[in-house]
């Protein structure tokens, strides 16, 4: 019976909700009645309203901040990866990145894409961040 009664309260939990939904739905479709609702048109594409909302979207700090993130976690990630190939230990990979990545090679041979990744607006954000994972860190080392 066990068995049972919860397949019961699945099924019905999942139909009250289903149902809930639908008189949502229905209830919404009855707004819009009478309304004159108007759609905005656009002569462009929509490939090019989605590459201009991209361009607009990557001007954001999160957005720029979520870039820098991946980035080094990406960088660092293959260059610890080929250190421990080379047999050395991981952590000297991830300092070899974050050469790389800062404006001593990458600043150098590719400025423009340096400044796009890393603008001087968003440098303080990443310092924030960088002292939370220093704290967390020294955090670890001393348990």
């Amino acid at each position: 019976m066990g068995k049972h009664r919860n397949a019961i309260f699945y099924i019905f939990t999942i139909g009250i909700f289903s149902a809930l939904m639908y008189f949502i739905a229905i209830k919404g479709h009855d707004l819009e009645a009478n309304r004159n609702i108007q759609v905005a048109q656009s002569d462009s594409s929509q490939w090019a309203e989605f590459v201009d909302s991209m361009a607009h979207n990557l001007n954001h700090p999160l957005a720029i901040l979520l870039a820098q993130i991946v980035t080094i976690i990406l960088v660092a990630r293959i260059f610890g990866w080929i250190s421990k190939k080379v047999g050395q230990p991981t952590v000297i990979g991830e300092i070899i990145a974050g050469i790389v990545l800062g404006p001593s090679l990458l600043g150098w041979i590719f400025p423009e894409f340096s400044l796009a990744l890393f603008p001087v607006e968003s440098l303080g954000n990443l310092q924030f961040l960088s002292e939370i994972g220093l704290i967390l860190f020294m955090f670890v080392i001393g348990m």
